[in-house]
């Protein structure tokens, strides 16, 4: 289903990409711009869009109460609760009160409501085969998120700190053959990698099958794995998801006035791609493990390396895979051990904004099908039932990694976002940037944000469930409040961003319906609970002329929305 925002698509572009909406405050009045480009760019330029609409969306304090018109006689609203606190809590109560101007809402007062469009059994009874893998993904993931944290408490040194000079025939890798990897100081065909973190051998003898001006494939040498697919994927790796992922989130070098970048913990000047089916033993398609950055750890390679099984035969999930784990790369050269490097303590960036960050860049660098199901399966059936901000490997889930990619992309397009060259390369309209800022800051999550985002982190989650509330649904004159519209990616052929309401292809290239998070339908007046930095939609519809809306809770930070609809 093709989105009509042609008015907003010929702003985006006119203006360089830079999409600047206006957003009602608390009290319903406009407050300017949404952002600009981070601050450390300078000040920003805000377009001049057309007027919202009066009465498309107003924001209150809970507490306060809006007002819905429903003299037309067919209007509907949506009434939003939703919670901007970071304070943790699992239940947070709220009422919604409606009120008509005779004193009761017409519908009548009472608690029943149905459930539309969804299908709200657990994933597990709806999909057990997609339920099964998603328990793998997120299995693998606690795991190397454990061995992150733990290689982030450690010290550092710079690559070669232990090296003899003097016995040294190479520094860089491009100084060996073509079927050779600087290892150690000396040029080397085969090269002994430590699986002891995922693997029941300690050990694989490592063949150099091809190498690029970016990368290395090195092959165990008890796997096989075809030329054709080895020549495919370097050149993947080497033409789109390193510089894309580089040019969404930078690789600074590991000290000033260097050429070593933060990425590269083994100085050689390029990634080293290793496939090994011992991958498989975690029920995985690829991963990058942190420990092997740590000097103090037995098991670490003090080499920059992104696993793949050797055995994958879909080269589209390798792709995706690789983007995605290439990004916690790069968060950790440049968030953990740059500083630490420096004589600092570098810090994990927080959970939530890590992953959103990694299927974002599967997204922006071409193959973000994962990303579609997700949204379908996962985020829609339950957005309201977990908070945005996990900070514990224990409580990740699929659906906080959806919620936090449409988070990410929120904010990436209201700072510009990115176009794209023909080849895949992208030019910055200010989404790299924010995104970059997000990985050269010391602060994390929440602080990173704030840092990060001119109108902070509060007003960005008050956008991005504004955006998810309205996407798709074809109101007149809410489109510089929706997400941006597809864009193809030049060389894959896939579209990137975000859908809530239309179609999109997941990866087996299949239309998704997507339909937009579950709703409630509001008969009058309603007590429930969301979790902390969440929300929940609830559809007020049937009603008579003048119908007030109070949301009340104990609660600090939490606001709702009245967002007319129809």
């Amino acid at each position: 289903m093709q989105r009509n925002r042609l008015v907003h698509r010929v702003l985006t572009l006119a203006l360089a990409g830079l999409l600047v909406a206006p957003v009602l405050s608390c009290n319903g009045t406009e407050e300017g711009g949404d952002g600009g480009p981070p601050k450390s760019d300078g000040p920003s330029t805000t377009p001049d869009l057309p007027p919202l609409p009066p009465g498309l969306v107003t924001h209150k304090n809970a507490g306060e109460s809006a007002e819905a018109d429903f003299s037309g006689g067919t209007e509907e609203y949506l009434v939003v609760p939703y919670s901007v606190s970071d304070v943790a809590a699992s239940a947070i109560d709220f009422e919604i009160k409606i009120q008509s101007g005779g004193g009761g809402a017409d519908g009548g007062i009472g608690t029943s409501y149905h459930k539309l469009r969804w299908d709200t059994r657990p994933l597990k009874l709806r999909n057990p085969g997609l339920w099964a893998y998603w328990q793998r993904r997120l299995a693998v993931e606690r795991w190397q998120r454990g061995l992150a944290e733990r290689a982030a408490r450690a010290k550092m040194r710079a690559p070669g700190a232990d090296l003899d000079k003097t016995l040294a025939a190479c520094t860089l890798s491009s100084e060996c053959g073509a079927t050779e990897v600087c290892h150690e100081g000396q040029c080397a065909a085969t090269v002994k990698i430590k699986t002891g973190e995922f693997s029941s051998t300690a050990e694989i003898n490592a063949e150099v099958k091809k190498k690029g001006t970016l990368a290395a494939i090195l092959v165990d040498s008890g796997d096989t794995v075809d030329q054709a697919n080895i020549d495919a994927m370097l050149e993947k790796f080497e033409s789109l998801i390193h510089p894309c992922d580089v040019g969404l989130y930078d690789d600074p070098p590991l000290k000033d006035g260097e050429k070593t970048l933060s990425s590269d913990r083994n100085g050689d000047g390029i990634v080293w791609l290793v496939f090994t089916s011992k991958v498989a033993e975690q029920n995985a398609v690829g991963f990058f493990v942190a420990t092997d950055f740590d000097d103090t750890n037995a098991k670490s390679n003090k080499t920059d390396i992104l696993y793949i099984d050797a055995g994958i035969t879909e080269l589209e999930k390798a792709y995706s895979t690789m983007a995605h784990e290439f990004q916690h790369l790069l968060n950790f050269g440049s968030k953990v051990y740059k500083p630490t490097v420096a004589g600092g303590q570098g810090s994990l960036e927080a959970l939530w904004l890590d992953e959103g960050q990694a299927h974002f860049a599967e997204d922006a660098c071409g193959w973000g099908g994962e990303n579609v199901t997700l949204l379908d399966q996962e985020v829609f059936t339950a957005f309201s039932d977990g908070s945005l901000l996990v900070l514990d490997k224990a409580d990740d889930s699929a659906a906080m990694r959806g919620r936090a990619f449409t988070f990410v992309r929120w904010l990436f397009e209201k700072q510009g976002g990115i176009s794209y060259e023909s080849d895949g390369k992208i030019t910055d309209k200010g989404g790299a940037a924010l995104l970059k800022s997000f990985h050269k800051t010391t602060k994390l999550g929440i602080e990173a944000v704030n840092e990060a985002y001119a109108d902070g982190f509060k007003k960005a989650f008050e956008g991005w469930i504004t955006a998810v509330a309205l996407d798709g649904r074809g109101v007149q004159g809410a489109a510089a409040l929706e997400f941006a519209d597809l864009v193809k990616h030049p060389v894959t052929g896939n579209d990137t961003g975000v859908v809530i309401r239309g179609t999109r292809k997941d990866e087996s290239s299949a239309d998704v319906n997507l339909q937009g998070p579950l709703e409630e339908e509001l008969s009058g007046d309603k007590q429930d609970t969301i979790p902390n930095a969440s929300a929940k939609f609830f559809l007020l519809k049937g009603q008579t002329g003048k119908v007030t809306v109070t949301v009340t809770t104990q609660e600090a930070d939490f606001r709702f929305a009245l967002i007319k609809i129809k």
